[in-house]
């Protein structure tokens, strides 16, 4: 992650919201729109910030390179994400080929988490009876 910048523009505070923005080697436009509510909203609250992210991500996109359609997804439940607050990635693509980089980066890095997390759960599950992750 290149150049990270962490803003409130407009809209964003009252929503208890921050914009991320940062680069990548391949993709200059990529943002992370946060919920500062720790994931505590209820479903409506949840479908109105949805809308809320989706207009941004066409924002920014507009922003970026001028076509408003020209975004990536990724929102993880909250089953299968790091943080407990409410995120959604946003990278800005123009081509196939960014979206296929997005996706390289997305699976070499959840992949060595995955093997990561095995060997210190193995290693830790041998030198101490209650490792870290799992207390």
């Amino acid at each position: 992650m290149l150049d990270r910048k962490i803003s409130v523009p407009a809209g964003y505070e009252v929503r208890g919201c921050v914009l991320v923005s940062y680069r990548l080697p391949l993709l200059r436009h990529c943002f992370v729109l946060c919920s500062e509510s720790g994931g505590n909203q209820d479903h409506k609250e949840q479908v109105a910030l949805m809308a809320f992210f989706l207009t941004e991500a066409a924002r920014l996109a507009d922003e970026s390179v001028g076509d408003h359609q020209a975004f990536m997804l990724i929102h993880s439940g909250r089953s299968i994400r790091k943080r407990s607050s409410w995120h959604l990635h946003v990278f800005v693509v123009t081509n196939r080929w960014q979206k296929a980089s997005v996706y390289a980066v997305l699976a070499i890095k959840n992949f060595s988490l995955a093997v990561y997390r095995a060997v210190i759960g193995r290693t830790w599950s041998k030198a101490i009876p209650n490792p870290p992750h799992e207390r």
